[in-house]
């Protein structure tokens, strides 16, 4: 049975010119024609600041969120996404992003080949994502989108892949490297899992890391104590 790597171990990207996160709200109109939904909770609360330098066709990763963004709320969390791609020509996020973050604040990038082939990647992961202390903000996922081109062209739904990666490695984030026999946290996905995922059938987390995940968002969310107000200067990937 053919197996999908999801996610493997590599060092943070140094060859390419680090964002500074910030981010825009989507539009509320686009993304209600396309029935997204919002949930209660406000105290458990991501956002995820997106630098698309693909850049993903906007329906496909519209789509996309709200999968992922259903993942996360059957978890009781609820997610905010912020468009922070700099302009053509620029270095810097589009001005209009907000510049204040939290430890809640997560910045997700999508790299196309050319981009991503800077980055020594063994297995050809669909993703990578940074382990961070709890207090730091900005902590990082990528996915290498073109990876996910290639599936969509034998056939598989590309806003159903990218979905589950991104929560794939948003919880890789919140708590840590490890990863379970089923569900969307396994290593690697099969291509059943991939025929079913296009069919709609979402995988979820296990009824063990759903509550797990919602505590790591609630730590992040909290307002720190003086001695966890500090920062690593360092971050660090997650292991296999």
């Amino acid at each position: 049975m053919a197996l999908i790597l999801v996610m493997a171990s590599i060092p943070p990207v140094r060859a390419l010119a680090e964002p500074s996160p910030g981010g825009r709200p989507r539009s509320a109109a686009f993304r209600g024609a396309l029935g997204s939904r919002q949930i209660s909770g406000a105290d458990v609360k991501l956002t995820l600041r997106i630098y698309n330098y693909v850049p993903i066709d906007p329906v496909t990763l519209l789509r996309a969120e709200k999968i992922t963004a259903t993942i996360f709320e059957d978890a009781g969390i609820e997610t905010v996404w912020m468009d922070c791609t700099p302009l053509p020509g620029q270095l810097r996020p589009d001005p209009v992003c907000p510049s204040d973050m939290g430890a809640s604040d997560l910045v997700l990038r999508f790299l196309p080949r050319r981009m991503a082939m800077k980055v020594p990647t063994p297995n050809e992961p669909l993703g990578f994502a940074q382990q961070c202390p709890e207090t730091e903000p900005a902590c990082e996922l990528t996915v290498f989108y073109f990876r996910v081109d290639e599936l969509a062209s034998e056939g598989y739904r590309a806003e159903t892949i990218l979905g589950h990666v991104i929560a794939h490695e948003m919880a890789h984030v919140l708590i840590g490297p490890g990863h379970s026999d089923d569900e969307i946290m396994r290593r690697e996905w099969s291509r059943e899992e991939l025929r079913r995922m296009s069919l709609g059938l979402q995988l979820g987390f296990t009824r063990d890391q759903s509550p797990q995940i919602r505590q790591a968002v609630l730590r992040r969310v909290k307002p720190p104590t003086p001695e966890s107000a500090t920062f690593s200067a360092q971050k660090r990937p997650i292991g296999r």
